[in-house]
């Protein structure tokens, strides 16, 4: 059997099957969705499938039954290939400057539908044109007409830093959206999608027909690759691939195929929109085949701009993201200065759901059950990307600090030169901004030294986003000896670091600062601190000890280094070499 080509360019639906490309059969999704709604709206991320889709239902509306013979449709279905006129928009116009070019190109691109369609129109303004094209078309074809947009949200989200010309926009689409349900006589099947859901407003006032299916889990799986697609899909791929890894290094000699789709699944797999199993990005997984190497592809595909503006103006704390619970109604938002980051993260597929709750909620003067979220990031190639990447814009990272890390830690750490790491790790935390470090108050709400605090975790994610921005392997709470350590950096010839960071605060005595000159008071204050800071190393040195954290590794023949750090504010920071029970290993870098 010839092997079917990878798809490249992202082709339409028609060429991928007169060319005989890979495809992963999506028309059974297609046919429930037929089912239940005339009106549906669908959000997922970029280059997850979505346009390709819209041209699938597109061919499928045009009635051309030999296209879809060896489909699900085609071949399982009684499916009736009742042939509709077709409109098909796509909003990523490629330059708005005010909503009257917006409304222009609308009016624009109906009248070019009604020219191909042969209906006259005597009439301008989009709504008024877009019933008299619907009505013309219904009396020409006897049947309603299809109304597929993609991209819907692009004339708001492309211009999230000029609030007043997203609002604009934003009204010009909720009253095309309007026009569409004033005429629904006319449509037969309208399908709206996007990557966002905070320009839904546009949709959900001006059309609630809309029915939204991008969280119901009969359709978790209309894009991207289900598991069983990718065992099908490239099932004559993986010896091959397999071969090509192991020749590189990427995988051990003894590999098998189960280590190569293990692989595979761990940098690619993982996204979840309810359904019972993950979905695999579909851009990312194509790249990976034609390549034979695994990489960041789907990333790398452009950063979308409204992320960079809400992560400036917003705060995340990444550490907490799987621990902060998200109700259904904060996912679901669509008001467009409101939404959090994390649903947008979420809509835009750099966070996944990974776990559903029930939680209490108020209704009506009494309580209710309702669904509730966690998050996290789906695969590696995800995570290695945010942590490079976001934590840059979340904590304006600057470059030069990145390369002192990269090129200067490895030596430091090796000669135990702890005015080096110091030094580094200083002018770290004073890079980023101070309104973006903890509060006094939030530093004392901390009850005791050895309790995790949330300053604590903010520089934990300062440290760990940044010795992965600098390109170190680590692992962040890493099992080992009789409990978790903070930070574990490995460095080559199998030497490793192993990283307790403590918080210092001061604990309120109820004593006043003694008497004196200013000089001696803030002498004493000086001390004070120092001391503090020395008792967190003491505890941070004393945990590496007695919880045993470098056994593992040494068991392993890896050379250890222990390192205590005690932070106190963006501008104070202490590090301590932690001497440990040594055996022989491996030296040098």
């Amino acid at each position: 059997m010839e092997l079917k080509k990878l798809p490249q360019g992202d082709p339409p639906f028609k060429e991928i099957i007169l060319n005989n490309q890979l495809y992963a059969d999506k028309t059974e999704y297609i046919r429930k969705m037929l089912n239940v709604s005339k009106c549906c709206f669908l959000s997922r991320p970029r280059r997850f499938g979505k346009t390709l889709l819209l041209d699938t239902i597109s061919e499928l509306f045009q009635g051309d039954r030999e296209l879809f013979k060896d489909l699900w449709i085609g071949a399982q279905s009684d499916y009736g290939f009742e042939r509709h006129p077709v409109l098909m928009f796509n909003m990523a116009f490629a330059k708005i400057s005010t909503p009257d070019d917006l409304t222009g190109k609308i009016e624009r691109k109906l009248k070019e539908m009604a020219i191909e369609h042969d209906v006259a129109i005597t009439c301008d303004s989009y709504d008024e044109i877009l019933e008299q094209l619907l009505k013309g078309l219904s009396k020409k074809f006897g049947v309603g007409t299809v109304i597929l947009v993609d991209e819907y949200d692009a004339p708001v989200t492309d211009h999230i830093l000029d609030r007043n010309l997203a609002l604009a926009c934003r009204n010009v689409l909720h009253d095309f959206y309007r026009s569409i349900k004033s005429n629904l006589r006319y449509v037969h099947f309208a399908f709206v999608t996007g990557i966002t859901r905070f320009a839904m407003t546009a949709v959900d006032s001006g059309a609630n027909n809309f029915l939204d299916i991008s969280l119901d889990k009969k359709f978790s799986g209309i894009c991207g690759f289900t598991l069983n697609e990718f065992n099908v899909l490239f099932k004559d791929r993986f010896e091959e691939t397999l071969e090509r890894l192991k020749a590189e290094g990427d995988l051990p000699p003894g590999a098998d195929v189960d280590d190569l789709k293990a692989k595979i699944l761990d940098w690619y797999d993982g996204y979840n929109w309810l359904g019972n199993e993950h979905v695999l990005n579909p851009y990312s997984i194509i790249r990976f085949f034609y390549n034979n190497y695994l990489a960041s592809y789907w990333p790398n595909q452009g950063w979308p701009s409204h992320l960079s503006v809400l992560i400036r103006d917003k705060q995340l704390d990444f550490n907490r993201v799987g621990l902060t619970v998200y109700p259904n109604r904060q996912v679901t938002k669509t008001d467009l200065f409101g939404v959090g980051l994390v649903p947008v993260l979420f809509h835009s597929g750099y966070l996944t759901i990974d776990k559903v709750i029930k939680i209490p909620s108020l209704s009506n003067n009494k309580f209710v059950q309702q669904d509730a979220y966690t998050f996290r990031t789906p695969n590696s190639e995800v995570e290695s990307y945010l942590k490079d990447d976001i934590f840059k814009d979340i904590f304006k990272h600057e470059d030069k600090y990145i390369s002192d890390l990269s090129e200067n830690l490895p030596p430091a750490l090796l000669q135990k030169n702890s005015e080096e790491v110091i030094r580094m790790f200083h002018n770290l935390f004073v890079s980023i901004p101070y309104r973006q470090h903890p509060t006094a108050k939030q530093a004392e709400q901390q009850d005791a030294p050895t309790k995790r605090s949330y300053p604590e975790n903010f520089y934990h994610a300062i440290l760990h986003s940044s010795l992965l921005s600098a390109g170190f392997r680590i692992l962040s709470e890493a099992s080992g000896g009789e409990g978790r350590s903070d930070i574990t950096l490995f460095l080559r010839n199998k030497v490793c670091v192993v990283i307790e960071l403590k918080y210092s605060y001061r604990r309120k005595t109820g004593k006043k600062t003694a008497g004196g000159t200013n000089e001696a008071r803030k002498l004493a204050k000086k001390k004070a601190k120092e001391k503090e800071l020395s008792a967190a190393l003491d505890i941070a040195g004393e945990q590496i000890r007695s919880r045993d954290y470098a056994g593992p590794y040494r068991a392993a023949r890896w050379k250890v280094i222990c390192l205590a750090v005690a932070v106190r504010g963006r501008t104070q920071v202490e590090a301590r070499f932690v001497d440990t029970e040594d055996a022989n290993g491996p030296t040098g870098y």
